[in-house]
């Protein structure tokens, strides 16, 4: 079975981590890591094997993460044998989870993205039930670490990301599973918005989070409860604040959860505070701290303490206030103090966790490294006896190559000389027949106009002819034959023109700047030794006139009177 000698390593690493947790404690941990070993040792398919690998480096990595990370390197060893990408996937999901622990997030935050890859990419055959709660797990997992190291925009942007997933591909199934999965997406995106203090959104949705809460959740329920409160108060309406924190308070005192009751407390002291009611804010801050000092709820306390020292002094009861700002004092030492004990525990279990991380991954280079070698040497014996032989055949056919190569050569060189002057040819040919094309163009819009000129003409003289009442009749065809010369004639012209000389107006501003548009148009003409008849005949304009155009013309461009216009034109 694929897997099996490689688990022979990993049943000693897992057998070493189990003996080190035994010698630390018996407790139900140990109990639970030793059931998973005996699942494990037994289990009679890598598949298997990798799911309680996972569920044991879990449980390991509360109070050993670099044994935790140990299992997770053989269950991954392990899975890359199969290919397996949904297990794979959990593997690194646990990897991310791990690393989030000890707040190596960037670290953790890669493996999610991986994970989340690995499942939108995901073409397997498990349950699809199961794979989409696992990927809307990781999207809440990765707004999460984004809300802890308080990147609150980026938090909101995936818990929303999981909302849409789930409208767009689960909503009419609605299995309860989902439901909780919707509950903590919006609730979440309530925190965020609170920190943001957009209460108004936090608003919103909370209580969009209500109708996914299950009714038997009253932790839950008091939870979204309290935070409304908050909401409220801070928008203004206190009385909705009174009323919402009050049942809050109610489902706590009813399930006997202490520490509920000490937020419901602070909480109604906070909105007794808003509405200058010291004398109510009191009492209610001193239940909250009752209840602390009863079962140590030192954060909390905090809050409770600040608020009565706060309050006293207001009300000018100066001992009472110093005596809660010492108890103050000496319970935020004391959280510091934890606090500081807690960095200590964490910088200690990181430095393990490396260390072991470290050594276990050159074990697995070592392994890789071995396994390379002797790929290595198999493959450049391979390639040392391949190369041996093309090395022959190459020799017999660069000696026989050499000699058709440099025939091709001349070949060649014979091939571009002939295609060079078919192109030459090609090109000349392709000029005569524009020219000859733009010149039968011209002719054709001479013969056109004036024959259009002609019928106009004829229809001038004989209108008097027609009855009066089908004059205006004659007037419009004589309008439109007209019209039909001007510009279309022009642009044709010079469309055509253009093409056969394409850089002729360029060279022409060149020389003459200053020149109109008709001079150009007259140029154009004038290139193509057209008489002054057949440009009258295109333009409409009388011989006299296009000959003061000409002597214009000559002037601008600064023409002697015995150089030709026409010889001038040709040259650009």
């Amino acid at each position: 079975m694929p897997g099996i000698n490689n688990f022979n390593i990993s049943r000693l690493v897992a057998l070493f981590v189990l003996l080190q947790i035994l010698s630390v404690s018996k407790n139900s941990t140990a109990q639970n890591v030793d059931s998973l070993y005996q699942v494990i040792s037994s289990a009679t398919s890598d598949s298997a094997r990798i799911i309680e690998m996972v569920k044991l480096s879990g449980i390991l990595s509360e109070k050993y993460p670099d044994s935790a990370m140990v299992v997770l390197i053989q269950a991954e060893t392990i899975s890359s044998k199969k290919s397996a990408g949904y297990l794979t996937a959990k593997i690194l999901y646990q990897k991310a989870l791990l690393f989030q622990k000890i707040e190596k997030y960037p670290e953790a935050l890669q493996y999610f993205y991986e994970v989340k890859n690995k499942l939108e990419n995901y073409e397997g055959t498990i349950n699809d039930t199961i794979v989409t709660n696992f990927y809307l797990n990781t999207l809440n997992s990765i707004g999460i670490l984004f809300f802890t190291t308080g990147k609150m925009t980026e938090a909101i942007e995936y818990f929303e990301s999981g909302i849409n997933y789930f409208n767009q591909h689960i909503n009419q199934q609605f299995p309860e599973a989902n439901q909780d999965m919707m509950f903590r997406f919006n609730l979440n995106i309530c925190g965020g918005y609170l920190k943001l203090r957009d209460f108004k959104k936090a608003g919103i949705y909370a209580t969009k989070a209500m109708q996914y809460l299950d009714a038997d959740d009253y932790r839950s329920y008091a939870t979204l409860l309290n935070n409304l409160s908050i909401i409220a108060r801070e928008t203004g309406d206190l009385e909705k604040a009174f009323d919402l924190i009050r049942k809050a308070l109610n489902v706590w005192k009813e399930n006997n959860d202490e520490r509920g009751m000490v937020q419901a407390y602070n909480n109604l002291g906070h909105c007794y505070l808003t509405e200058k009611n010291e004398v109510e804010a009191l009492l209610n801050y001193q239940l909250a701290y009752e209840i602390c000092q009863k079962r140590d709820f030192k954060s909390s306390a905090l809050i409770s303490l600040e608020m009565i020292s706060g309050i006293n002094a207001e009300l000018n009861n100066f001992e009472e206030a110093y005596t809660y700002h010492v108890l103050f004092k000496q319970t935020s030492d004391s959280l510091m103090n934890i606090e500081k004990i807690r960095q200590i525990t964490q910088l200690e279990m990181q430095e393990k966790f490396n260390r072991r991380l470290q050594e276990t991954q050159l074990i697995q280079n070592k392994k890789e490294a071995d396994q390379k070698t002797r790929e290595m040497i198999f493959g450049l014996i391979t390639v040392f006896s391949v190369m041996g032989l093309i090395i022959l055949v190459l020799l017999y056919y660069l000696q026989r190559s050499k000699s058709q190569r440099l025939s091709l050569e001349a070949e060649k060189t014979n091939i571009e000389t002939k295609n060079l002057q078919l192109e030459k040819l090609n090109l000349v040919e392709q000029l005569e027949f524009k020219n000859k094309e733009l010149a039968t163009n011209v002719m054709y819009l001479v013969r056109k106009n004036e024959l259009i000129t002609s019928i106009s003409e004829k229809l001038i003289k004989s209108k008097i002819a027609f009855k009066k009442e089908n004059q205006p009749i004659i007037d419009e065809i004589i309008r439109e034959l007209q019209s039909t010369t001007d510009e279309d004639v022009w642009t044709d012209f010079e469309i055509r023109f253009q093409q056969v000389y394409n850089d002729f107006y360029n060279k022409l501003h060149e020389k003459v700047p200053n020149l109109t548009a008709n001079e150009k148009k007259l140029c154009a003409f004038l290139r193509l030794n057209m008489s002054t008849k057949e440009i009258s005949a295109i333009t409409y304009q009388s011989v006299n006139s296009l000959t003061v155009a000409r002597s214009r013309l000559r002037k601008k461009i600064g023409l002697e009177t015995d150089e030709s216009l026409i010889s001038f034109l040709e040259g650009i």
